[in-house]
C-alpha cells in the first residue's frame, strides 16, 4: 500500500500527461481522435454460503451430511474431552432440518468448561464495536443447567461472552447478542458453547441450527456481509443475474435450485448439496436476493430451471435431462415462481404467500432467462425445452423478455430475441476479436446479454487450464486491460449489448474452485481486482449515448481501443481508452463542441516504470494496482496531445455546454 507514493509520482507524470498542443511537441505518428457530437446509439442502462451471505457459522445445521461420520462434524471441534456426533435418531429442529449435533459429555471429566466451537468459514472476525447476533435450538432430557456462550481466539482469549439457561427436554430458540470488548489481531477465532463439566457429567445435549451474523449490508436481517457487499455496490450494478449458473441446475433434478425451498424461515429450508460439491444452506434465498437487488438499485435477471442437472463434463451423455412429455409440472414451478415476485398478492395465491413472508408490494421483473448455459447439450434445448417455457411463459407474461442459453447459431422456435454469450479466454482473444464482435452483427432486433466473461490465460488452447499451462491465479493488469479493450466494444453497441458481467464476482481465498475472481476474501478482509477496477471505472462514468469518433476502429488501430459517450442528465462527455499495448502512445485529441475549462482522469496502470505487466492485486499486496485520479487538467480550447501509459485503462471526462441530439 503505497498510496501517497502513487499520488507523488502521479502528479509530477500528471503534470505533463496534456499539454496546448501549440506547446507539445507533435509526435512522429500521432493517432488523431475526433469526437463528435452526433449520437449514434443510446446506450442501454445495464451493464451464498461463507460469501456474500452474511452468516458465519460453517455446517449450521448440518444439511447435506451423513450423520455419524466425522466428515459431518466440519468445523466443528470438541473442548476439554466432550464427544461430539451428528445424529438424526431423535427428531430434529424441523421436518427440513432432520441432524443435530449431539454433545456428550464423559463422566470422566475432571471440570472447567467442557463443549464445542464452530471455527466459522476458515476463520471468524471479530471486531470491537460490532454486534453479532447469534441464535441456536438445544434441548436436553437430563441437563438443566446454563450454558455460556463466547467468542473467545483459537488459543482462549475471550473477547465476549453470554450465559443462557432455560434448557428443557424440547427444542427451544435460545437469541442472544454478543458485542466484542476488543478486537481479535486475526481470524483464528470461534463461537464457543461449553457447560461446566463437574456438574454436566454423563449428560447429553442436542443442538441445531447454529447462526452467527455480524452487522450487514443496510441492516437486514439474514442479509449481506458488510465489506463485500459494500465492494459489490461500488460497481454501481445495473442488474444482478441469479441465482445462477450452474447453481440452479443441480447435481440432479432433485438438487436443482427450488425456489419455493429458499423462502420462509430459515429452520425450514432444507438446503440441498449444489453443483460446486458443498452443502448450500439456501439462507441467501429468493427474498433475499430481490431485497439485495433493491438495495443496490439493479435491475433483477431471473434464471430458472430449463430441464437439465449437470453431471460429468467429460462425458455429456451422462447428464439427466427431463423427457418433453414430463416438462409441464417444471413450467408450471416456474410460472409459480414468477407469479410469487410480480403479481398481486390480494388476487395471486403465490403473491398472496409473498405478503405472508413480510413483502406485500410485488417486485419489479423484465428479464427471465431460460436455464444457463445450453450451448453444452444443445440439442434438447432446440427439440422442446426453449418451446415449451417460452411459448407458455410468454403467454402468461408477455411484458416479459426471455434469455436464451444456447449458441447464437441455433436455431430455435420461438426466435430468441436476447441471447446469454459467455466466454472464458485469452487476452488476444478479447483485444483481436472480442473488441470488434459486435460491430457488424446483424441488427434485426435481437440483443445480448454477455452474462460472463473474463480473461483466464495467456493460453489461447486451453484458457481453463492450470497454473502450468497459463491460467490466472488472480486478475493480471495486462488481462483486466484485454478486458476493457473487449468492454470499449460493448459499449459501443449498446444497441445490441443491453448488458454485462465479469464472471465470476467471488473467490474465497481459503476454499477457491475457480480463478481469475473479480473479488478475493477471507474471513477478515477483502479486496478487488485489477478487473475490478475496470469494471468500475466503466461503470462509474456512463454516457446516456454513445458518440461517434473518428477513425473507425478496428485491428489497423491497435492496440488502442476506446468509446466516447455523453450523458444527457449531467452534460458530461466520457472518453474511456485501453491501451493494450507496451509502450506509452500519443493521441491528439478534438472535438467539435467546446470542452473544458478542466477535465477529470481516472487510470489504471503500472507506476512503477518497471514494464512488468503481468501483475496482480493479491493477499500481500491488496492494492498494488489501483487507479489514479485528478482534477486539474487545464485543456486547450482547438485540441492537444493525450499521451496513454502502456498497459492502461483511462477514463477522460469533460464538461460541455453543447447540447447534443
Amino acid at each position: 500500500m503505497h498510496s501517497s507514493l502513487i499520488l507523488a509520482c502521479f502528479s509530477v507524470w500528471f503534470s505533463q500527461l496534456f499539454q496546448p498542443a501549440a506547446l507539445q511537441l507533435t509526435p512522429t505518428n500521432p493517432l488523431n481522435l475526433h469526437i463528435s457530437k452526433n449520437v449514434t446509439v443510446p446506450m442501454s442502462p445495464l451493464f451464498g454460503d461463507g460469501g456474500l451471505y452474511g452468516e458465519l457459522l460453517q455446517n449450521r445445521a448440518f444439511q447435506g451430511v451423513l450423520p455419524g461420520t466425522q466428515a459431518a462434524l466440519n468445523s466443528y471441534q470438541p473442548v476439554n474431552g466432550a464427544f461430539l456426533t451428528v445424529v438424526d435418531n431423535t427428531p430434529g429442529v424441523s421436518a427440513s432440518l432432520p441432524n443435530s449435533l449431539e454433545l456428550s459429555i464423559p463422566s470422566t471429566v475432571v471440570g472447567g468448561p467442557v463443549g464445542f466451537q464452530n471455527t466459522g468459514f476458515w476463520g471468524i472476525k471479530i471486531q470491537q464495536g460490532w454486534t453479532y447476533n447469534a441464535s441456536f435450538y438445544a434441548k436436553s432430557s437430563n441437563f438443566k443447567g446454563s450454558l455460556n456462550v463466547y467468542l473467545q481466539s483459537l488459543s482462549g482469549a475471550v473477547y465476549a461472552t453470554k450465559t443462557i439457561s432455560g434448557i428443557s427436554s424440547s427444542w427451544k430458540k435460545f437469541s442472544l447478542q454478543l458485542v466484542p470488548t476488543a478486537s481479535a489481531p486475526d481470524i483464528n477465532n470461534a463461537f464457543t458453547i461449553t457447560v461446566d463439566g463437574s456438574s454436566a457429567k454423563g449428560s447429553t445435549i442436542n443442538f441445531g441450527l447454529l447462526s452467527l451474523f455480524p452487522p450487514t449490508f443496510n441492516g437486514r436481517e439474514n442479509g449481506m456481509r458488510t465489506d463485500l457487499a459494500e465492494l459489490l455496490a461500488a460497481l454501481k450494478p445495473s442488474f444482478w443475474r441469479f441465482p445462477g449458473g450452474n447453481n440452479i441446475e443441480g447435481l440432479s433434478f432433485d438438487t436443482r435450485w427450488k425456489w419455493n425451498e429458499t423462502i420462509g424461515p430459515i429452520e425450514n429450508r432444507p438446503g440441498r448439496v449444489a453443483n460446486w460439491g458443498y452443502p448450500n444452506t439456501d439462507g441467501l434465498g429468493l427474498l433475499e436476493y430481490l431485497d439485495w437487488i433493491e438495495d443496490l438499485q439493479a435491475e433483477p435477471i431471473l434464471a430458472i430451471w430449463s430441464g437439465i442437472a449437470t453431471a460429468n463434463y467429460s462425458d455429456l451423455t451422462t447428464w439427466p435431462i427431463v423427457p418433453e412429455a414430463d416438462l409441464q409440472p417444471y413450467i408450471d414451478d416456474a410460472i409459480n415462481e414468477i407469479e410469487f415476485i410480480t403479481e398481486d398478492a390480494k388476487t395471486n395465491k403465490n403473491a398472496a404467500l409473498r405478503a405472508q413472508l413480510g413483502r406485500e408490494e410485488p417486485y419489479a421483473l423484465k428479464y427471465v432467462e431460460i436455464g444457463n448455459e445450453d450451448q453444452v447439450v444443445p440439442d434438447f434445448y432446440a427439440a422442446y425445452r426453449w418451446q415449451a417455457f417460452v411459448s407458455t411463459l410468454s403467454a402468461k407474461f408477455p411484458n416479459l423478455t426471455f434469455i436464451d442459453t444456447s449458441l447464437p447459431t441455433t436455431a430455435l422456435d420461438p426466435p430468441y430475441t436476447s441471447i446469454d454469450f459467455h466466454e472464458y479466454n485469452s487476452p488476444d482473444w478479447f483485444k483481436f476479436t472480442g473488441a470488434f464482435m459486435f460491430d457488424n452483427y446483424p441488427r434485426n432486433g435481437t440483443e445480448f446479454l454477455v452474462g460472463e466473461y473474463a480473461v483466464t490465460s495467456t493460453n489461447d488452447q486451453n484458457a481453463l487450464g492450470t497454473f502450468a499451462s497459463g491460467r490466472f491465479q488472480f486478475p493480471t493488469l495486462e488481462g483486466s486491460v484485454a478486458e476493457a479493450a473487449f468492454m470499449t466494444g460493448m459499449e459501443r453497441n449498446t444497441d445490441v449489448v443491453f448488458a454485462a458481467a465479469y464472471a465470476p464476482t467471488l473467490e474465497h481465498l481459503g476454499a477457491n474452485q475457480w480463478t481469475p475472481d473479480l473479488i478475493s476474501f477471507d474471513a477478515g478482509t477483502s479486496f478487488g481486482s485489477t478487473s475490478y477496477y475496470v469494471q468500475q471505472l466503466f461503470s462509474s462514468n456512463r454516457g446516456t449515448h454513445i458518440l461517434a469518433t473518428t477513425p473507425t476502429q478496428d485491428n489497423s488501430t491497435n492496440p488502442l481501443y476506446w468509446v466516447a459517450s455523453h450523458n444527457n442528465d449531467t452534460n458530461l462527455v466520457f472518453l474511456k481508452v485501453a491501451n493494450t499495448g507496451n509502450d506509452d502512445l500519443v493521441v491528439y485529441l478534438t472535438f467539435d463542441f467546446s470542452v473544458g475549462p478542466t477535465a477529470t482522469l481516472s487510470t489504471l496502470s503500472q507506476t512503477d516504470g518497471s514494464g512488468i505487466f503481468n501483475v496482480s492485486n493479491t493477499p500481500d499486496n491488496p492494492r498494488n494496482i489501483i487507479p489514479v485520479h485528478s482534477s486539474t487538467v487545464v485543456l486547450h480550447p482547438t485540441g492537444f496531445n493525450a499521451t496513454f501509459s502502456s498497459q492502461s485503462v483511462t477514463v477522460l471526462t469533460f464538461r460541455t455546454t453543447d447540447k447534443f441530439s
